[in-house]
């Protein structure tokens, strides 16, 4: 909407009701903990509430038969954490079609040659069949892994990434992880992200996580110079470039980038990252946890950044104290639009925390927002822009 545009917190709730008023009852009253109106926000001279837990429910298990785009387990680990590691081969360990769905989506830009010594946008898959759900598919896993080192002999490390079928029959990735690393040298990474796990792509992300902490830091003897400005960008996937832009921008003010994950990132990137002085992190929810774990074990500090919009990059570059500035709100307010809606498919309570802090009173909140919620807003708003990512 233009500047002009004031958000009515009355029209909003009221639409929430007329929406709410389509669903079955029980739907109607799990759907209900997830839809609000914010009550107070940035105004001018104003103080910012922030949004807690009771204000909007998050992290809770979708309806059933309602279509989402919240991703599982398996699309949080290999879609966004694993995936774009570019020297690395990430295998889909179990039936075909989740490799094929997950096959190059995101635009993670890198440089390299695919199939050389890069492979970004190649699919690796062991092709779960039902011989192999009876008899278990860890000799298949073996015979993929001796493959690949015969194929593509330049990669500098495999990933599993474990679907839906391996964690049901308690298939031992790691046993085979452990045996193939001894054989060829290289780091093997079993990752248990089976796609039941958890309630969207979110726990995904922490298991990734959890596996770089477990099978990545510590097992090699690094040899790195550091220097005194030496930062990680973490949290920043490089889809359509967007980390080769802050790389520079970060490198202009003095900083050295060390490492980028995971767009456009080598597993050495990873395995050097706690000696660096300092995380900067762009995406929270899904590398937090690896940042407070070098925080806390490393005493590598981190802090978040943002780089949509002028604005959030001049307070990021310059770092203010306070809160962080998060995702793209303020972007589209810098080319003078009002948002009038906004909300996340796989957030936490503290991301609606933070997002308290920006959002104008009479904003509509939604979280894991369905087709029909959003189509019904659309209608009853006529937003000039819908935007999404």
């Amino acid at each position: 909407m233009s500047r002009e545009y004031e958000n009515d917190g009355a029209l909003h709730a009221k639409l929430i009701e007329e929406v709410l008023s389509h669903y079955p009852d029980k739907a109607a009253k799990r759907r209900k903990k997830h839809l609000n109106v914010a009550k107070s926000g940035n105004e001018a001279g104003g103080e910012s509430e922030v949004l807690s837990e009771c204000d909007v429910k998050s992290n809770i298990k979708s309806i059933p038969g309602v279509m989402t785009i919240r991703g599982c387990a398996y699309a949080g680990s290999k879609g966004v954490v694993w995936g774009p590691v570019k020297d690395m081969v990430h295998i889909s360990h179990g039936p075909v079609g989740c490799g094929q769905y997950s096959w190059s989506q995101r635009r993670n830009y890198y440089v390299g040659t695919t199939g050389v010594d890069t492979f970004g946008t190649m699919q690796f898959t062991s092709d779960f069949q039902e011989k192999d759900i009876v008899f278990g598919g860890d000799k298949k896993l073996e015979q993929i892994i001796d493959e690949i080192e015969v194929l593509f002999p330049l990669n500098n490390g495999i990933t599993v990434q474990s679907e839906c079928p391996i964690g049901l029959i308690g298939d031992d990735t790691e046993a085979v992880s452990r045996k193939k690393t001894k054989e060829y040298d290289k780091t093997i990474v079993p990752v248990r992200c089976e796609g039941f796990r958890g309630v969207s792509q979110s726990l995904g992300h922490h298991i990734a996580n959890d596996a770089i902490r477990d099978w990545v830091f510590d097992k090699k003897d690094v040899k790195f110079e550091a220097g005194p400005y030496d930062v990680n960008v973490i949290g920043d996937y490089n889809i359509g470039g967007d980390a080769w832009a802050s790389r520079i921008l970060l490198e202009e003010i003095g900083l050295r980038v060390v490492g980028n994950w995971s767009g456009d990132a080598t597993l050495a990137e990873i395995e050097r990252a706690p000696k660096a002085k300092l995380n900067l992190i762009h995406c929270y929810r899904s590398m937090n946890y690896i940042c407070r774990h070098m925080e806390e074990k490393y005493g590598v500090a981190w802090m978040e950044y943002n780089f949509f919009g002028p604005s959030q990059i001049e307070a990021s570059l310059r770092y203010v104290g306070g809160l962080r500035p998060r995702h793209v709100v303020t972007a589209y307010e810098d080319l003078g639009m009002v948002i009038v809606g906004t909300g996340y498919e796989f957030a936490h309570s503290d991301d609606y925390q933070r997002t308290g802090h920006y959002v104008k009173n009479g904003t509509l909140i939604y979280d894991d927002v369905t087709g029909y919620e959003l189509e019904k807003f659309i209608e009853g708003i006529r937003p000039n822009l819908v935007g999404s990512g």
